[in-house]
């Protein structure tokens, strides 16, 4: 194990010029705006950021990305968000960012600024379009400073002119032209801040054991990356041209899934478990991870195809994803078998919370019951028996807040596709269509029937306000406005007809209704809905 002091920008320079990379099995840069905001104000204040870990590896590993002929030995291991971050806020391109198109729109999304005229916190923005509009040089992008090397000429001249130009604008009240240029020069001098690295030079499988009791600033490493890792070391290449291609894939399609959820599928499919190390030694190696990930993804697509049938078409509104894992084990061991059936299931897992507690435990449950059913109807019936699914939906489930309960909402939009429900403007399109297509990775949108600020000025209780029942869906593109004079005219203003309204079980005279009335059509409504829901369920069910 070695210690090195390494300036930060030369830290930037080893990751652009590919003397640093990054192996495979690490996630791609999750960090949000505030915290690359934040890792600015603290290297401004001279707070620590900790410490990176690099890894000197005796044979070459596999990259991320690959572009050059270059083969460095060393790899960050932890540390590659704020690596990452700090190449956004100099700037520059790290080696392991393959699109350039792509890089431009995150130092558009990441344009962290300096206040040159604050007097007290925040001095550090995250620019927004009213940060943008400002003339002149208020709100300074840091990339503009951090460039400047004051050891040169030109590059101090740039810092005393722009400091000067500062003071022409009026800002920097109280301040002479110097101390606006000593101001910047702080902000440029985090270019020389000190940031200690550790280099290991232990076997990759040891290193994604380090890997997974690090935290790097609220990025948790979870098992399934370290699993990862395993797999990336036993077949060199799989993760960076196969699956990771393969989450973007499915991303595409409208299924937005972690890498994470995608590989415990893999192990669903082929080892029939989640509980990573539980799973023999010899499944990550090539010869059994191959033929397993081949059914994975032909399960992923049967998955996808069938549920665009009912119109999911993303997992966006899913009350759980960890479903999907069983979701894909029943698509893959029963290709040919009633897909309403499964979908009946998923429904009932996601309603009592099958997930909900130790995840893990339950997943490995129900992949044996799928492992060892010998049809389709044989493992649904078998994962049924752990839940109360012969409990009928009734009102008081449609009169819960719409806010909390995702499976309540879930249900509402497929109630709404079943009946081919059209948007609430006036294109008279198909919720989940654009024309004659179905549109990848539709969300729905949730309308206040009976508008919120109209209830909250007579006084109607906040649980009635937002129960489900007052809940249509729209599409995210529906921009309606609630006039403050007459606000159930708005039904007749965007040509909302009792067609429209039926497909949501919406009465045709609820735009002649007064909050006096709110309570009883709330009701009525909620009624309408579960004896919907329970027919749904019956249908989906059917003789099992």
């Amino acid at each position: 194990m070695a210690y090195e002091s390494v300036r930060i920008r030369e830290l930037v320079d080893r990751a652009v010029s590919h003397a640093w990379s990054i192996p495979e099995f690490q996630r791609g840069f999750v960090w949000k705006t505030t915290q690359v905001r934040d890792l600015a104000e603290s290297l401004w204040l001279d707070y620590p950021i900790g410490s990176l870990l690099v890894w000197n590896s005796h044979d070459h590993a596999e990259e991320r990305a690959v572009t050059d002929a270059q083969r460095p030995s060393l790899w960050v291991v932890d540390g590659q968000q704020r690596v990452t971050a700090l190449c956004i806020l100099f700037g520059r391109k790290p080696y392991w960012w393959e699109s350039g198109e792509e890089w431009e729109r995150t130092l558009k999304k990441y344009d962290i600024r300096f206040d040159i005229n604050a007097k007290e916190p925040p001095y550090f923005w995250v620019a927004n379009a009213a940060i943008r509009r400002v003339r002149g040089d208020r709100y300074i992008p840091l990339s503009r400073l951090l460039v400047l090397d004051t050891e040169k000429p030109s590059d101090q001249q740039e810092l005393q002119r722009l400091a000067k130009e500062i003071k022409a604008q009026g800002l920097c009240d109280g301040m002479d032209a110097m101390e606006v240029y000593t101001r910047l020069d702080r902000i440029r001098k985090i270019r020389d801040k000190d940031v200690v690295t550790i280099t290991i030079d232990q076997e990759l499988e040891d290193v994604v054991e380090i890997f997974s009791r690090l935290n790097s600033r609220g990025t948790r490493v979870t098992e399934a990356d370290i699993y990862l890792g395993v797999v990336a070391a036993r077949n060199r290449g799989w993760v960076r041209t196969s699956f990771l291609p393969h989450v973007r894939k499915l991303a595409e399609a409208g299924f937005d899934v972690s890498p994470n959820l995608l590989f415990r599928t893999l192990t669903g499919v082929g080892a029939k478990k989640v509980r990573f190390r539980e799973i023999p030694d010899g499944f990550w190696n090539q010869e059994n991870v191959q033929p397993s990930w081949d059914r994975t993804k032909a399960a992923w697509q049967r998955l996808i195809h069938h549920f665009r049938d009912y119109g999911i078409l993303s997992n966006d509104p899913m009350p759980t994803e960890a479903a999907l894992v069983t979701m894909v084990a029943l698509a893959d061991k029963f290709p040919a078998g009633r897909f309403e059936t499964s979908l009946y299931w998923f429904l009932q897992a996601s309603r009592f919370g099958r997930y909900s507690g130790s995840g893990t435990t339950s997943l490995d449950e129900d992949l044996r019951d799928v492992q060892e059913a010998d049809s389709l109807d044989n493992a649904v019936r078998r994962l049924l028996r752990r839940l109360p699914h012969t409990t009928p939906m009734d009102a008081e489930d449609f009169l819960r807040d719409y806010a909390d309960s995702r499976f309540g909402r879930f249900m509402l939009y497929l109630l709404a596709y079943r009946n081919k429900a059209q948007d609430w403007d006036r294109s008279g399109q198909r919720l989940g269509f654009e024309g004659l297509e179905l549109l990848v990775d539709f969300r729905p949108q949730w309308h206040h029937i009976f508008p919120k600020a109209y209830l909250q000025s007579h006084k109607v209780p906040e649980d009635l306000i937002d129960a489900l029942a007052n809940i249509a869906v729209i599409s995210p593109t529906t921009n309606i406005r609630i006039s403050a004079k007459e606000p159930m005219d708005y039904i007749r203003r965007y040509g909302i007809t009792p067609d429209k309204l039926a497909q949501q079980y919406i009465e045709e005279d609820v735009s002649k209704l007064s909050a006096d009335g709110f309570e009883d059509w709330l009701n009525r409504r909620a009624r309408r809905l579960a004896e919907a829901a329970n027919a749904f369920l019956e249908e989906l069910k059917g003789e099992l």
